[in-house]
């Protein structure tokens, strides 16, 4: 028999997504969509979740920086056929180069107490060498 499940979405000036859009799974699965060149005003972090991403559409910059401070920046594309894995501990965010897609999936359900978040610097977002 025809189903529908009613996914959450979200739009602001960073992106435009449909959330949760696979019912029945442990996890969260989204898409979304990116504007080039917003720079993120912040990382954020999870204690309990693992993210999962990859670029279907554009060019992304990712940004982690670990618990000791040490920092990684890199470019992911749809040419790359990658999965971006992030596990707990792990601050992150990313920027839109050009106008982007991602797919990206989340060990749990989207739960705020698990979402900690530290104000960057536009500086931070020059890319890398």
């Amino acid at each position: 028999m025809l189903q529908f499940y009613e996914y959450r979405t979200h739009s602001d000036h960073r992106r435009s997504g449909s959330y949760d859009i696979i019912p029945g799974v442990e996890g969260d699965f989204n898409f979304t969509k990116h504007p080039a060149g917003v720079i993120p005003e912040e990382l954020h972090m999870h204690k309990r979740q693992t993210d999962h991403f990859a670029v279907v559409s554009g060019k992304v910059m990712f940004r982690l920086v670990s618990e000791d401070g040490k920092e990684e920046k890199f470019v992911m594309t749809d040419k790359d056929n990658k999965t971006l894995i992030i596990p707990p501990g792990v601050w992150h965010s990313y920027m839109a180069l050009e106008p982007s897609i991602m797919a990206f999936y989340l060990s749990h359900k989207y739960d705020a107490s698990d979402e900690f978040k530290k104000k960057t610097d536009p500086s931070e977002w020059a890319l890398p060498k």
